[in-house]
């Protein structure tokens, strides 16, 4: 093995070629990388507002077998990632429900892999939430949709921010319930680098690794610059 400190290998794996038709993606990792990026901001979305949404019908409503369906909902945060990639396989490999080796079985799995992260998350934020607010928005004559777009969800904000930055981050460097789902069309970031290992092709795993930890910090700065921060006072002045 050569160890000397070189750039090639981000060449090979990212390269960009100017040809007279524009823009080349002559990098072998661009599509694996494409692909991720597109799946995991398709997923993160649906996570946070499936996962809130459960954590307000726990916290807000009053149902029978409550406490059961609380409890399924954690299920498959305690299955091991494996399981759950298998069992996804076994349930969408016939038809009428055939989805193996489409984006939609990635999708799919990593929301109900990373909502238990968003319930919880609005659990503990809709529990500092006094329920005196809701009454009152309805007191106003407001309904239960539009207290909860200008009452709740305002109050959300860092609920939905761990919740899309946890899901999109899940996503992009889940491995073990993905391994079995990922197709030659579909093919993710872990499980190229992954392959690159097992060929002993450490340069381009590294180089990899390195761009998916830079595009992470993008994403997070700007999922908080999007969604925005909460900011507070109280009488007396603001509070630092």
């Amino acid at each position: 093995l050569n160890n000397t400190p070189t750039l090639k290998h981000y060449v090979t794996a990212f390269g960009i070629d100017w040809t007279e038709h524009g823009i080349l993606w002559s990098g072998r990792a661009w599509s694996s990388f494409f692909t991720t990026l597109e799946l995991a901001a398709i997923a993160a979305p649906f996570t946070a507002a499936i996962g809130l949404i459960t954590a307000y019908l726990l916290n807000r409503q009053h149902f029978i077998g409550k406490g059961a369906f609380e409890f399924v909902t954690m299920l498959s945060f305690a299955i091991p990632g494996t399981v759950i990639g298998v069992s996804y396989i076994v349930a969408f490999n016939v038809p009428p429900i055939e989805l193996t080796g489409t984006g939609l079985i990635l999708i799919i799995c990593f929301v109900f892999r990373n909502m238990p992260v968003s319930i919880r998350a609005g659990l503990a934020t809709l529990s500092q939430i006094d329920k005196s607010l809701d009454e009152c928005s309805l007191t106003l004559r407001h309904g239960s949709f539009a207290t909860l777009c200008r009452v709740i969800l305002p109050l959300l904000r860092p609920a939905i921010i761990a919740s899309l930055v946890y899901a999109f981050v899940r996503a992009i460097t889940s491995v073990s319930a993905v391994i079995f789902l990922v197709s030659a069309q579909y093919n993710l970031a872990t499980a190229y680098i992954v392959g690159r290992v097992e060929v002993s092709d450490f340069g381009v795993a590294i180089a990899y690794s390195s761009v998916l930890i830079v595009c992470m910090m993008l994403a997070i700065g700007i999922i908080q610059l999007s969604v925005g921060e909460q900011r507070r006072a109280r009488r007396g002045g603001p509070i630092p």
